[in-house]
């Protein structure tokens, strides 16, 4: 279970080193100077994505988080959310970023279904600080 963490941080890490380098050569190719989403993207992947998944391991090596009934949720529940808040991010970014014609309709759309893998990321955080503050009880108990 372990490197499947290790493989998920290396797909998150993956990803947002691509994200970055999209986000410049785009920019430098469109002449683009304002302010896109795209431009934090590779962040949130690198930070919530690659970051998370490879300290995860070491939680698990240092408490039973697998053993948790939560622990399965956590990472599926999370990792949604971020797919979500990643890739309707980077429909945004392409949008601002090109300077696409969209609707207000579909504009909203994007932002609010970002909005939403934002909230059920925080519902997998909550599932992991649950998971991390059952298995800790279990270890000292």
């Amino acid at each position: 279970m372990m490197k499947k963490m290790i493989h998920i941080a290396t797909a998150y890490l993956t990803f947002g080193l691509f994200a970055g380098l999209f986000y410049h050569e785009a920019a430098y190719y469109t002449g683009f100077t304002g302010e896109s989403i795209l431009s934090v993207v590779h962040t949130h992947a690198i930070a919530l994505g690659a970051l998370v998944f490879f300290v995860l391991p070491l939680f698990m090596r240092a408490f039973p988080l697998q053993k948790q009934k939560t622990f399965v949720p956590f990472v599926a529940t999370y990792n949604v959310g971020l797919l979500m808040t990643l890739g309707f991010m980077s429909g945004r970014g392409v949008v601002q970023l090109f300077n696409l014609p969209i609707s207000s309709f579909w504009d909203h759309m994007i932002g609010g279904l970002a909005g939403i893998g934002h909230v059920i990321l925080t519902v997998g955080l909550y599932l992991f600080v649950r998971t991390l503050l059952k298995a800790i009880r279990e270890v000292e108990d």
